[in-house]
């Protein structure tokens, strides 16, 4: 279904709070590093979802629900716009901030009627950030806001039966959620999305490399420095060193291309934005709440993932490719 039909769809259906949001077919390709969540969501996402007869033959159950937590800026968006790039389905996200407030009912009436509408497409990938906004743990909640946690538990599970859609939530706080929904049954798969380790700095930084004039770079000496930096903390740093290379090539009338000193001190100058205490949080909310499929933990504490977690898609990856 093509964004320009799928948008009128949604004017028509009147759902201020759903907007088509445009992904490139090669948005999967373009995330650098995270070479494990990407390695999980392959073969538990992609891999069932583009081969549903295998699938069903081997017994896997089709994901229909994933969420995604961790710091902000690591990059949570860009894994949601991979994964319907790479299925070639439409991407809708829901925005909580504009579910409009009228009344204590309103906003959960009207989070019921997107749902029950956008059940009715099909190949969509839905997305809602800041999901927290929308499922707040019953203790920390208001009156409405219970209400509306209320109703994403009813929703999910009838979400569910649609084989044609895959709902994708992110949050920056999953301590905050309602615990119900982070039991099995709601998400198929509970995946940290957290800083990047030296490979995936590397992968991150080669790319922005692309886009600037620069001498030889000391790759290894920078990614070790860009170390649980962010995606969106290493593009900030490139940007200013593009930007400084550019005034000094300006007042110089000399070509100037960037060196490995250029990037490692505005590395040294940008403040990450995860802090010491945020990464001990969210290491500690990984062995806690990550979860790669029903009753098994899924952990990134440098010993990679549980080899039986893979026992479900063998079958799948000796036969297909994505």
């Amino acid at each position: 279904m093509s964004v320009t039909k799928l948008n009128k769809d949604l004017e028509h259906l009147n759902m201020q709070a759903a907007e088509v949001i445009k992904v490139e077919s090669s948005a999967w390709d373009s995330i650098a590093g995270m070479k494990a969540q990407k390695e999980i969501i392959e073969k538990k996402i992609l891999l069932p979802l583009t081969n549903k007869k295998l699938a069903k033959k081997h017994g896997v159950t089709l994901p229909k629900a994933l969420l995604l937590f961790g710091p902000p800026g690591t990059g949570k968006t860009s894994f949601t716009k991979g994964i319907a790039g790479k299925l070639g389905w439409s991407l809708v996200e829901i925005s909580p901030s504009e579910l409009v407030t009228e009344g204590l009912h309103f906003e959960a009436q009207q989070l019921k009627q997107i749902f029950s509408q956008l059940n009715g497409l099909k190949n969509i990938v839905v997305f809602i950030d800041e999901f927290e906004e929308l499922a707040i743990n019953a203790e920390k909640a208001t009156k409405a806001e219970r209400m509306l946690s209320n109703e994403m538990l009813k929703q999910i599970p009838q979400f569910r039966k649609n084989e044609q859609v895959l709902l994708v939530c992110a949050t920056n706080h999953i301590h905050h959620l309602n615990s119900a929904l982070l039991r099995p049954g709601r998400f198929d798969f509970i995946l940290p999305i957290g800083p990047l380790d030296k490979e995936a700095a590397s992968a991150v930084i080669s790319i922005y490399l692309e886009k600037i004039n620069h001498n030889t770079i000391d790759l290894e000496l920078v990614a070790e420095k860009a170390k649980n930096f962010t995606p969106a903390d290493i593009e900030s740093v490139i940007a200013q060193v593009a930007q400084s290379a550019f005034e000094k090539e300006l007042s110089s009338k000399h070509d100037y291309k960037v060196s490995t000193q250029d990037i490692l001190k505005y590395l040294s100058i940008q403040k990450p934005t995860i802090n010491k205490e945020d990464m001990e949080l969210f290491q500690k909310q990984i062995k806690e709440y990550g979860r790669c499929a029903s009753g098994c933990i899924y952990c990134f504490t440098g010993e990679g993932q549980n080899k039986s977690c893979n026992k479900e898609v063998e079958k799948l990856n000796s036969n297909t490719r994505i």
